[in-house]
């Protein structure tokens, strides 16, 4: 299975002769699926001219490898959610690199003439992730001062640092991994879904170029950057595993910190310890379900990690000062 990835110039003004002034030309992003196998299944939406968004949510059971190819690159930002991901990557006739990508990893990305493959390994039997490409125009559109690793795209088109690569991961923080959940569940259909994403879209990528800003940096004093990649680590597991979410002294293990100081950082970074942001979480979901699902509520119960519908009543009322059946009405 292979992917292909361009940014092409398409025509589409009036068909009379027109001034030369005037340019019809528009680049939008290219990517062309059409060898993948079925067991990729993802939704490529046009939110606006130059802007694609990508999202894959879909049950995945095995390991799937693609191939890909880049020609005119796109500025890519790729969010992991719930798969393990390794990327080969060979731009002309450099080194071969190889970058591993786990759930709750960002990767801001320009791979002009880079060629590759793509491993996908399904964590709890899924495959979920969200990706925005920009052409470049697009891009300083939106971005006039780009940050520092993408300076370089101001250069003009036919200046060869233009194909100089750019490839940035980072752990993402609460506030992303909300946007990315916003766009997964969009209620919404027709125009107002379009609408939506594209707000999404948009707002997913300012938290990208904040998160890349030193003076927009959110992290804790006392943390080093190791530390707090740490616990981002941990708050994903947790967000990822509502149903069997691993105990503290596990999670403490799994990251490589001790437990005091695993709920000192969640605190810090997230406002809570690990107990009050699953349950956060668990009841967030749970919210959710009862809006846009007809699950009954010992479904909800179970698939949010509660083992009796009761303990889960009990929980939702507290939190949301009403019991879920009367919510849901």
């Amino acid at each position: 299975m292979r992917r292909r990835i361009n940014v092409k110039t398409y025509r589409d003004g009036p068909t009379l002769p027109v001034s030369k002034e005037v340019d019809f030309s528009q680049e939008e992003v290219d990517i062309d699926d059409s060898d993948s196998h079925s067991t990729l299944c993802c939704e490529n939406i046009r939110i606006r001219p130059g802007v694609r968004l990508v999202m894959a949510n879909h049950a995945c059971n095995r390991r799937i490898r693609m191939d890909y190819e880049i020609d005119q690159a796109p500025v890519s930002l790729c969010f992991s959610l719930s798969q393990r991901m390794r990327l080969t990557m060979r731009q002309g006739f450099q080194t071969t690199t190889v970058m591993e990508r786990a759930p709750g990893d960002g990767v801001l990305a320009y791979l002009p003439q880079t060629q590759g493959v793509v491993d996908i390994f399904p964590d709890h039997q899924r495959v979920a992730g969200v990706s925005l490409h920009f052409s470049v125009p697009a891009f300083k559109e939106l971005f006039p001062s780009p940050p520092k690793g993408l300076a370089h795209l101001e250069a003009d088109g036919e200046d060869p640092s233009r194909t100089r690569p750019v490839y940035r991961q980072t752990r993402f923080s609460a506030g992303t991994l909300h946007v990315l959940r916003q766009i997964m569940e969009c209620p919404y259909s027709g125009d107002i879904r379009r609408l939506f994403l594209e707000a999404k879209a948009l707002e997913l990528a300012a938290l990208k170029m904040a998160e890349l800003s030193p003076e927009n940096a959110m992290e804790s004093p006392y943390l080093g950057r190791r530390d707090a990649d740490r616990i981002k680590e941990a708050y994903h597991i947790l967000q990822n595993r509502l149903d069997h979410p691993p105990s503290l002294i596990d999670l403490s293990r799994i990251v490589g910190l001790n437990r005091n100081k695993l709920n000192r950082g969640l605190k810090a970074l997230y406002g809570g310890t690990a107990f009050t942001l699953l349950r956060q979480a668990r009841l967030s979901k749970a919210r959710f379900l009862l809006n846009n699902s007809d699950l009954s509520l010992s479904e909800i119960a179970l698939s949010v990690g509660y083992n009796s519908q009761a303990n889960f009543t009990t929980a939702f009322r507290r939190h949301f000062g009403t019991p879920p059946n009367t919510f849901r009405r």
